[in-house]
């Protein structure tokens, strides 16, 4: 597999077979199929997945305060938020913290295998008890050492005499909900009522749970990452992934030698949805037998796991992109943009490969979609229109924004049956 890239030229690892480097896609064969044909019927027709109606969506959505307000409180403190492949915590004691949500979280794989999830905040006064990411036998709060175990529990409180009674009080770390299920690790940021420590992610992901799984993610390795603040609203960031309308336009020097613009089918499950786009090498499957196309190889799968995560499947790697607002502003938002590979890489070329598409992923995002996302931020507040519309041509759009006002309670009965459905 080759082709170039603003002048770089990208080349799939030698010797790499599908089967080397991920499992059976679970969608039936006849499925698939359908799915090929439907995208060649697509470029042949010059159309694409379309929705009922265009739709249009209130600016405000992307710059009023009160609105962020609402949608940190129940989108980022309420729903379960991917946190990242369950690989990146492979062996006890392998931990990670995260600010993005709104409150300092802490992760970290226990001396007896379960991954474990808890606000970052020690019981005395409030500090944080790690940073960053690595491999600990305990942590220590840094103001006055007290210390927890790898299961969150005070081991020690140095001259304990002065605080009776409160090791009783405050045991342990504010444990959070974590479901760590199809390879993927969730956790919902705000400890739970009753005081429940993990919950099903299933019933949240709509019927997608079964092809996130086929995908085995838990055996697949980190292999790089970037964290990149914008100056707009952090559904912008999300929104150029949910549509193929400016593919042929805004990426015509990238990604018009890939993908075909405006070209997209469309399949939702609850609030998330799977957006697929073909390759150009799609149209060669024309001249082979059916029994031999591969939707993998020849489509490019963008999954939108609500509220804030894309995870892309390409044909030998695996992009994610975890999106949060930031400063608690309508303008601000921060990307996490990670990169993961079927397995540790062995060699100079395999290396210089993953940087290769590490560096393409970096050339599209921060060199095309955001300045143009900054440009839309500066366009949604100069007063120019009070709605942005979304063209049929878009289904994408339209079901992830419903699907927000349905999850922030602001949509309708009819609009909530639709989204459902």
């Amino acid at each position: 597999i080759r082709y170039r890239i603003n002048g770089v030229e990208i080349q799939g690892l030698k010797n790499r077979r599908r089967s080397d480097s991920r499992p059976e896609f679970p969608m039936r064969r006849h499925d698939q199929i359908q799915l090929l044909k439907r995208l060649l019927h697509y470029i042949d027709t010059r159309t694409t997945s379309m929705a009922d109606a265009p739709w249009r969506n209130d600016v405000s959505v992307y710059t009023d305060t009160k609105h962020l307000a609402q949608e940190q409180q129940i989108l980022f403190r309420q729903h379960p938020i991917l946190m990242g492949f369950a690989s990146e915590w492979a062996k006890p004691g392998d931990f990670r913290t995260d600010d993005y949500v709104g409150v300092p979280v802490l992760i970290v794989r226990g001396r007896d295998g379960k991954l474990r999830a808890f606000l970052n905040v020690c019981r005395h006064r409030g500090a944080k008890v790690a940073e960053g990411c690595g491999t600990a036998r305990l942590f220590s709060c840094p103001y006055h050492a007290w210390t927890y175990d790898l299961a969150g529990k005070v081991i020690g409180i140095p001259d304990e005499r002065c605080f009776p009674d409160v090791r009783a009080e405050r045991s342990s770390l504010a444990e959070l909900p974590l479901c760590e299920n199809h390879g993927l690790v969730w956790v919902i940021p705000t400890p739970a009522a009753d005081g429940s420590t993990d919950f099903d992610i299933d019933p949240w992901l709509g019927g997608l749970g079964p092809e996130l799984a086929s995908f085995e993610f838990a055996s697949w390795t980190f292999y790089d990452k970037r964290v990149i603040p914008e100056t707009m609203n952090w559904k912008i960031l999300v929104d150029t992934f949910n549509e193929g309308y400016h593919v042929g336009f805004l990426h015509r020097d990238s990604l018009r030698e890939v993908l075909h613009g405006n070209v997209t089918d469309f399949e939702a499950f609850g609030l998330n949805h799977r957006l697929t786009f073909p390759r150009k090498k799609l149209e060669r499957l024309k001249a082979e037998p059916e029994d031999s196309w591969d939707l993998m190889w020849n489509t490019t799968l963008a999954y939108s796991v609500f509220p804030n995560t894309i995870l892309i499947v390409q044909g030998d790697h695996v992009e994610l992109a975890r999106i949060f607002p930031r400063e608690g502003r309508p303008d601000r938002a921060v990307m996490e943009l990670g990169l993961y590979v079927p397995q540790v890489p062995g060699t100079d070329d395999e290396r210089d490969h993953w940087d290769k598409n590490m560096q393409l992923i970096l050339d599209v995002v921060t060199g095309e979609d955001s300045p143009t996302g900054r440009s839309i931020q500066i366009g949604l507040t100069s007063g120019a229109q009070t709605h942005t519309v979304f063209g049929r041509n878009g289904p994408a759009m339209i079901h992830y924004h419903q699907s927000m006002q349905v999850a922030l309670g602001l949509a309708c009965a009819s609009e909530r049956q639709k989204a459902a459905e």
